[in-house]
């Protein structure tokens, strides 16, 4: 009777075990470098000028702790939060986008671009490490889901096309 209980103590704990780990592998946020894709070849690693103002916030949870900031240019979350304003950027300043990700939550089935990048502020004299969301997945009701992107704020117009990137 011993060993029987025995058996399915360890039975039941290689079950749950097993159970964690998957979800843990089927949940966790995954994510993919699009750098080197369409639309994205054309500003990567590239001297940028800001078109319109914009702010950068103090982000308390960001992707990398290397770009520990929000850049907000009216597209995005950072209007209407309560994030703080740790300083504006006028029109006219340059910057640069370091690397392009996709990143994908199977959990809640969103997808989004984050563009990381670098600003320097001639205000406060400091470079500000930045994340910024960009673009919009059109997924319900479509065949073939896609990607477009809004007038961004280094941008004279906006990306008319339709982009079919692969989700990670």
């Amino acid at each position: 009777m011993k060993k029987v209980a025995i058996g399915c103590g360890i039975f039941l704990v290689l079950v749950i075990g097993t159970v964690a780990i998957l979800f843990y592998i089927l949940t966790r946020p995954k994510y993919r470098d699009v750098s080197s894709e369409k639309p994205f070849t054309e500003i990567i690693n590239q001297k940028l000028t800001t078109k319109k103002p914009t702010l950068i916030l103090n982000y308390d949870m960001p992707k990398y702790e290397d770009y520990s900031y929000h850049l907000e240019d009216g597209n995005s979350f950072g209007m209407e939060s309560d994030l703080k304003t740790v300083t504006k950027i006028p029109t006219g300043t340059e910057f640069s986008i370091d690397k392009i990700e996709i990143h994908s939550n199977w959990v809640s089935g969103s997808s989004t671009i984050y563009l990381f990048g670098n600003i320097y502020s001639e205000e406060k004299q400091k470079s500000y490490a930045f994340q910024y969301t960009w673009g919009d997945y059109h997924l319900l009701y479509e065949d073939n889901p896609y990607w477009t992107f809004n007038l961004a704020f280094w941008q004279n117009g906006a990306l008319t096309e339709k982009y079919y990137i692969e989700l990670p």
